[in-house]
């Protein structure tokens, strides 16, 4: 069977299906853009006015160090960048279905690492440590103020942050998979600048000397065994939210809510215990770390599993047309929409002329055709007629070698 040119030959599109494509697109607000300056929008002001508490906390802290802890901080900042490189990468790796707007994805950051560390958390923790100092004196406050204040208070501010950015996107955070991809930037962003301190108090610490070698090691042990923090941590909590609350494209679902925001607090309380748990046993230690992050990543892999069967289910009507106008096969829609088998399935039974690499690079193009038929609200646009010529091209650009 030969290539199909399926730029030039299409079939006529199903009424049906092109209006179930544009009923999804407005109900998920997919290709909605996202405009931070907003002086209508009192979350505006008040994301502003924390971000600004919280900045000059940071810039007033790193100026009284910064002199002579200049080579601390700089291996701070260095190591810190290419953690945070990697996180982006994964998720941006992760964002599969509809990408976050660049500028919401960086305003979860800034206000992940900036306002709510320093201007919600730091004096929330301190208030509850000073509780529990004057209740259950200073000895029992020493071994567990850090596991039950930080999760209550921490992940209390992060949502908070979280919802701001709900109500300064509302178009564009409709589903919880936004709550899982948004909440993880703020979480990471929390992560980011409280590691890039803890560095700065590695360096303090020695007094000077050797600062980039406190600093690496301070990194080190913080990255291996931190794998499970704060940016999942959010992650779960964002998604609780938009359960809680509910959505255009989300109906309540409060119990699967509490449960996920429950949970994030739970694994946070109990990392943050682990030394009053282990009370000095290095065996015990190493199986709460080991048993926090495997129970970490179950939850958060079943998250994104009960968020990905409904973003599965939209992304088929966006791209079911494509498939009666001949520019995807049915194979194709159930690889983008299904999991590796049906990945797999589409590879194998690709058109004659078409390398196993190029069906994979036709999948890839087809998310972007997803994309531009979501910003152009399921019309035929520019960009549209662009992106299924790419597709067309692909296929076109390749013939078999021998053996493939």
């Amino acid at each position: 069977m030969s290539t199909i040119d399926r730029s030039t030959h299409t079939q006529p599109q199903d009424a049906d299906e092109i209006e179930r494509r544009r009923q999804t697109i407005r109900i998920t607000g997919w290709g909605s853009t996202f405009h931070f300056f907003q002086p209508r929008n009192a979350c505006f002001w008040i994301y502003l006015g924390l971000t600004l508490a919280g900045g000059k906390y940071v810039v007033t802290t790193v100026a009284q160090n910064a002199g002579p802890f200049a080579a601390g901080y700089t291996a701070s900042v260095l190591t810190t960048g290419a953690f945070t490189a990697l996180f982006l990468v994964f998720l941006h790796r992760k964002d599969r279905w509809e990408r976050t707007p660049g500028r919401l994805a960086l305003a979860a950051f800034v206000i992940g690492g900036v306002a709510v560390p320093w201007a919600l958390a730091l004096p929330g923790n301190s208030a509850l440590i000073s509780i529990y100092g004057k209740l259950f004196g200073q000895a029992w406050t020493e071994d567990w103020q850090a596991g039950l204040s930080a999760p209550f208070v921490e992940e209390s501010a992060k949502g908070i942050g979280f919802l701001l950015l709900l109500g300064l996107a509302p178009r564009v955070i409709r589903t919880v998979y936004d709550g899982l991809v948004v909440g993880a930037y703020v979480g990471l962003g929390f992560q980011i600048l409280e590691d890039l301190f803890y560095g700065q108090n590695a360096a303090i610490s020695r007094f000077g000397q050797d600062q980039a070698g406190a600093v690496l090691h301070s990194f080190v042990l913080r990255s291996l065994t931190g794998l499970a923090s704060h940016a999942l941590y959010t992650a779960l909590f964002a998604a609780g939210l938009v359960y809680l609350i509910g959505t255009v494209a989300q109906p309540r679902r409060v119990g699967r809510g509490l449960a996920l925001m429950a949970a994030a607090m739970v694994l946070h309380g109990l990392w943050d215990s682990m030394a009053a748990l282990a009370r000095g046993s290095g065996q015990v230690m190493v199986a709460l770390i080991v048993a926090i992050t495997i129970t970490s990543f179950a939850l958060l892999y079943t998250a994104l599993r009960l968020a990905g069967g409904q973003e599965r289910r939209w992304l088929g009507d966006v791209l079911a047309p494509e498939v009666t106008n001949g520019t995807l096969t049915p194979a194709e829609l159930a690889a983008l929409t299904g999991r590796r088998k049906e990945t797999r399935a589409a590879v194998r039974g690709r058109e004659a002329g078409v390398s196993r690499h190029r069906e994979k690079h036709v999948l890839h193009a087809a998310h972007d055709l997803a994309h531009d038929l979501a910003v152009a609200d399921g019309e035929d646009s520019p960009d549209v007629q662009l992106s299924r010529a790419e597709i067309a091209r692909i296929r076109r650009g390749h013939r078999p070698a021998s053996g493939d």
